[in-house]
C-alpha cells in the first residue's frame, strides 16, 4: 500500500493534469488551413456523444434568404458573391467586380459572352437565373439556394431553401466530408460565442469555399448577439461578421437521422438533446476553454 506522501503526490499530479486539460473527452486530430485567420485545430470526441469541435470566426451567409440577391444589386448580399464570370472556352472565375460583366450578360439574356455562372441561385437548364414571381416571398428577387433543402419541397422553389433570416445554420467547406469526420448537411450543432456567453443551436445547412471554415446564417448571427446589417452605398447589406476566434462550433455527426424538419424549433430541440448527451453547456464551455 503506498504511503501518505506517495498518495498526495499522485493526487497532485492528477489535479494538475485535470487543470491542464479540462476537456479530456476531446482529442485534436487535424488542422484546417483557413485562408484568412490561419490554422484552425479540429477536435473530436467519441464519448459520451460523438462530436466535432473547432473555434473560428463567423462570417455571414445569406443564402436561402428571399431577399438575398436582386438583379439590380439591391439584395442583402452583393450579386458578385453569388456568381462567377467566364469567357468562350474558359471556365468561370469569381470576380469581386463582376457587375459590368453581369449587366452586359443580362442585357443579352445571359447568352453568349460574357458567360455568367450562378452558383448560389436557381437557374434554368440553360443557366439563366430564375426570378421569384407573385405569391413568392420576394417577387423580383432571384431564388437564392442552400445546399440543404427542406424535405418534400421542389428543390427549385424558395420554400425548399433554408431562409437565412429565419433559420440558424452553419456552413462547412464543400469538400468537408472528404477530409474530416462525417459531420455533414442536416447535422445539428451547438454554437457558443465566447465574448458574450451566448449559445444557440444550428443545423449544417450550406457549403462554402474549401479554404474557409466559420460562417453562419443571419438568424444565427442575431441569436449570438451580432447584428450583421450595414448600409453600403445606400443599400442594406448583411456584411458584418464576428471576427477573431470568438465562436465555438460543436457539431454532432449523424444527428441528421433524427431530423424530420429543419425549422428553428426542431433544430433547437435536437441540438439541446445532443448537447445534454455530450455533457451540457458547462462541458461545452470547459472544452471551449481547452480548444485553440
Amino acid at each position: 500500500m503506498p504511503d501518505r506522501t506517495t498518495v498526495c503526490l499522485l493526487l497532485g499530479i492528477a489535479v494538475r493534469a485535470a487543470a491542464q486539460n479540462p476537456c479530456p473527452e476531446l482529442s485534436r486530430f487535424a488542422t484546417f488551413a483557413h485562408a484568412e485567420i490561419g490554422a484552425i485545430e479540429l477536435y473530436r470526441a467519441a464519448a459520451p456523444a460523438k462530436a466535432l469541435l473547432f473555434v473560428s470566426q463567423m462570417q455571414v451567409n445569406t443564402d436561402g434568404a428571399p431577399d438575398s440577391y436582386h438583379p439590380d444589386n439591391l439584395g442583402i448580399t452583393h450579386l458578385c458573391n453569388g456568381l462567377s464570370v467566364g469567357a468562350p472556352g474558359r471556365a468561370c472565375v469569381w470576380k469581386p467586380d463582376c457587375l459590368a460583366d453581369f449587366r452586359k450578360a443580362r442585357a443579352a439574356g445571359f447568352t453568349g459572352d460574357p458567360k455568367i455562372c450562378f452558383f448560389a441561385m436557381v437557374t434554368t437548364r440553360d443557366g439563366r437565373p430564375v426570378l421569384q414571381k407573385e405569391g413568392d416571398p420576394k417577387p423580383g428577387y432571384y431564388i437564392s439556394t442552400t445546399a440543404l433543402k427542406s424535405p418534400g419541397k421542389p428543390a427549385d422553389r424558395p420554400e425548399a431553401q433554408l431562409d437565412s433570416n429565419a433559420i440558424p445554420f452553419v456552413v462547412i467547406p464543400g469538400k468537408w466530408n472528404r477530409r474530416f469526420e462525417d459531420a455533414g448537411l442536416g447535422d445539428v450543432a451547438a454554437v457558443y460565442r465566447k465574448s458574450n456567453g451566448r449559445l444557440e443551436f444550428a443545423v449544417v445547412g450550406d457549403t462554402g469555399p474549401n479554404n474557409k471554415l466559420g460562417e453562419g446564417s443571419v438568424a444565427l448571427h442575431l441569436a449570438l448577439g451580432n447584428d450583421p446589417f450595414v448600409t453600403r452605398s445606400g443599400v442594406r447589406r448583411a456584411g458584418h461578421g464576428i471576427g477573431g476566434r470568438d465562436v465555438v462550433y460543436l457539431l454532432f455527426p449523424g444527428s441528421r437521422s433524427a431530423m424530420r424538419a429543419f425549422t428553428a424549433e426542431a433544430i433547437r430541440a435536437e441540438g439541446r438533446r445532443q448537447l445534454e448527451a455530450f455533457g451540457g453547456e458547462a462541458k461545452l464551455k470547459e472544452c471551449a476553454a481547452a480548444a485553440r
